[in-house]
């Protein structure tokens, strides 16, 4: 990143993904799927573009489920943004044009009362997967507006396959398609899905050779999530034999002739159930 020709670049992103997630204008954002894909460091990065964090009233909010969680997050904030003179205050990043950053917590369903009135230009969730309802989700992303003149709001996410929250976040991002925007037709609000895996990150590959092989050696569903970034397999599923290519089909018009028949779970116990069969 880079504010004039004479100030230095501090960080540079690598080409494909990291570049990509980098440049897209979707109000919401998901970048991830396999691990070491350079997620954490584009979370860090696309918090301080030039535009925003020199504006005074620029406020951004980093979120994971714990917030004990983002001492790790935190302690990379104080080396990454140390060329932009920032200083990290308790769980606050204050930048020296009065911009500020701080981080939280969604460790229950009413966490989300803390932010009710909040005005963040930009939110970066850690994790996403490990929030579990899209509800939690949607009532955090409500703080994500703008007042700012020029500052467009925008939500960035980071997170791998698996975890409480998988299937609401692969149905909410990665069922639309990877780098394929999709526009939500009850808000009108645009997001989009950027896949990134291990290889696409050469800075890990060259630094710790070894991590690529230790991915290859976990166990088959564990590596199919976080080698390949593979949503349709995932460490509590049910059918581990589920495969989106062969199980899916495009709807069709189904013939006439073909037997037709319902079956019911009325769900005491859980989600009421009602499948519709043709044979």
């Amino acid at each position: 990143m880079q504010t004039t020709a004479a100030q230095k670049i501090f960080w540079s992103p690598h080409p494909g993904p990291q570049t990509e997630a980098l440049r897209r204008s979707e109000f919401e954002v998901l970048y991830g799927g396999a691990r070491g894909g350079g997620k954490t460091e584009c979370g860090l990065v696309v918090m301080v573009e030039p535009k925003y964090v020199f504006n005074p009233r620029y406020r951004f909010l980093v979120v994971r489920k714990n917030a004990k969680d983002l001492d790790d997050w935190l302690d990379r904030a104080r080396w990454r943004y140390s060329p932009r003179k920032a200083e990290v205050i308790g769980r606050e990043i204050r930048f020296p044009s009065g911009a500020v950053g701080r981080t939280g917590h969604l460790k229950d369903k009413n966490a989300f009362e803390q932010y009710i009135g909040h005005e963040y230009q930009k939110i970066l969730i850690e994790e996403m997967t490990l929030i579990p309802s899209e509800e939690s989700y949607e009532k955090l992303v409500s703080s994500c507006r703008s007042t700012v003149p020029g500052l467009t709001p925008q939500v960035f996410a980071t997170t791998n396959p698996g975890n409480a929250g998988h299937i609401w976040v692969k149905n909410r991002f990665v069922a639309h398609g990877a780098m394929k925007p999709y526009r939500d037709p009850t808000t009108g609000r645009w997001r989009v899905y950027i896949p990134a895996r291990v290889d696409d990150n050469p800075t890990l590959m060259q630094r710790d050779p070894t991590y690529v092989n230790w991915l290859r050696g976990l166990p088959p569903k564990l590596r199919a999530a976080w080698l390949e970034g593979n949503w349709d397999v995932f460490e509590g599923q049910f059918f581990d034999t589920w495969n989106e290519a062969i199980h899916v089909y495009e709807p069709f018009p189904i013939p006439r002739e073909w037997r037709r028949f319902r079956a019911i779970d009325w769900g005491y116990s859980d989600h009421f159930c009602c499948l519709w069969f043709a044979v």
